[in-house]
């Protein structure tokens, strides 16, 4: 029951990668984002095939 009534948490060893993986989520967003808007200013491409692309991945 020792381990039950430690007052103090332990550490962890284990390093947290949480904001590495969130940031380069965000990048990857911005990344598509701006593909998508230099791809869009091409010729023959309308607003219905924006949409089409935003509704089906």
């Amino acid at each position: 029951m020792d381990i039950a009534h430690r007052s103090a948490p332990m550490p962890s060893l284990v390093r947290s990668y949480d904001g590495s993986i969130i940031l380069g989520y965000a990048a990857f967003a911005v990344i598509a984002l701006v593909a998508i808007y230099f791809a869009s200013g091409g010729p023959s491409f309308s607003a219905s095939d924006l949409s089409a692309m935003a509704m089906m991945p």
